[in-house]
Formats: structure tokens, sequence, C-alpha cells
């Protein structure tokens, strides 16, 4: 069926899941070199879009430009790490989230979190969770960062939109991992829009 622009109903469909696929492509990306330069030219080479269109669809999608969202990415990523790993200096933290110095990262993590990074670390992060208790979105983003590892993932979906996932690890020492030789196959995963806001039964219906 026509709309009244004359594009059938499925072509935008199937041109939303090209749009879609692209920025889940790029999103991947990101998680995957954070620690890279990450440029526009490159990024949509990923997603297979022009510089000016990808930039645009990516806004559109996920409600933001794609240098903010790198830059809480690294931010989020950053702060999780201070207080995961403490053996880690700060330079290096910075430095493997993406940071090219001290500096940068001084002043932009002052700014996502109003305190130092090392303010931060010796328990600031406690306090600025119990002020933002009522932001579910900011408690999905760090969690329970004292006890938790760092899990990162942002999903789009065609329906809904874009939102934000976390999932959170309690004790690692409970899963047997075992490295595997695989042959190589196609495999499918769903990206879950919405808060989780501490619902036990929602990766229960996820899975």
């Amino acid at each position: 069926m026509a709309s009244q622009d004359g594009v059938h109903s499925g072509d935008r469909d199937v041109l939303k899941q090209h749009y879609v696929s692209g920025i889940n492509r790029v999103i991947d990306y990101i998680e995957a070199n954070i620690d890279a330069e990450l440029s526009l030219q490159d990024l949509a080479r990923v997603a297979s879009f022009s510089p000016f269109h990808f930039h645009r669809i990516f806004r559109a999608m996920v409600g933001e430009t794609l240098g903010h969202f790198i830059q809480r990415v690294r931010i989020e990523k950053a702060a999780a790490q201070l207080v995961a790993n403490p053996s880690k200096s700060i330079t290096e933290v910075a430095l493997g989230c993406g940071f090219s110095g001290s500096a940068p990262f001084a002043r932009a993590f002052r700014e996502a979190f109003g305190m130092s990074a090392s303010e931060w670390r010796s328990g600031g992060y406690r306090r600025h969770r119990t002020m933002r208790r009522g932001d579910s979105n900011q408690d999905q983003t760090l969690g329970n960062t004292e006890k938790d590892a760092e899990a990162f993932s942002f999903y789009i979906d065609t329906a809904t939109g874009s939102m934000i996932w976390r999932s959170r690890m309690k004790d690692s020492s409970l899963i047997n991992i075992e490295v595997k030789d695989m042959p190589e196959l196609h495999v499918a995963y769903v990206r879950q829009a919405g808060p989780y806001q501490g619902d036990e039964e929602f990766f229960r219906r996820l899975w």
C-alpha cells in the first residue's frame, strides 16, 4: 500500500531495517574499539552510509550526536573501570577509554559527574548514585560499580526507538569458561529496548 508521498509501507520497513542494521553495526564497532580514534568517516563506512547521511540518521535514531555519544560512552566506561580496577592508574583508564591524555579526561569527567576521577574512585560514585537514584537511566548506566563487572550494551529497536541496556555480572567466578574452535555459522540476536529498573523478570522475558 502506497502512502501520500508514493512510498510503499513495505519499502519504508525495509529502509528502516537498513538504517537500524547500520546504526547497530556502528554501536558494536564503537564498543569494540572505544580506545581507538573514531572518526565520522570511518564509522560512516561501517554503517555503509555517506558521512553526511550517517550523521543525520545517527542523531535521529539515537537521540544525540555521534560525538556526544562517543564521549558519553567513554566517560561511562571510565567511571566503571575506575571503581572495578583500582590497580589501574587514572591515566591508564583514560587512555584505555580513548582519551588523548589526562587533562582532557579530567575536564570531561568533572563536567559529567561534578567531581574529579580521584574523588569518584575514593567513594564519590556512591554519593553520586544516591543522588541520582531516581534517575533510572543513570542507575542503569553505572550499576553497582563496587560489586559488578563492567558491561555496556546500547540497543536500537525498530518499533520503539533507542534506549540503553546494561547487563550486570555479580560473580564471574561462578561461570565456567571454555574456549572452542567453532565452524563458521550465522547467529541471531535480539536488542531489547527499555530500562529494566531492577525487574528480575526482564531477562527471563528477554530469553
